[in-house]
């Protein structure tokens, strides 16, 4: 048995961090889990939200997404 709970407060940061790691990097999954765990312990340090780090990063990303949406590539 594990103590694994994904209702704790560390699951939803971390499906947080992922999910604006998605938004950053919609094409390449690799680089937005990466991103998601520097957000991850960089939020944690100082003590700010996933998405006001990603809005550091990029700015404008709402505005990109509205322009230009992310397309779905099926393989």
């Amino acid at each position: 048995m594990t103590n694994w709970n994904p209702k704790t407060n560390d699951w939803q940061f971390q499906q947080r961090c992922l999910k604006c790691g998605l938004k950053l990097f919609p094409y390449d999954s690799q680089m937005a889990e990466d991103w998601a765990e520097y957000a991850y312990h960089t939020c944690q340090k100082r003590n700010i939200t996933p998405r006001q780090l990603m809005y550091e990063r990029s700015p404008n990303i709402d505005k990109t997404h509205a322009q230009r949406p992310p397309k779905v590539i099926y393989y």
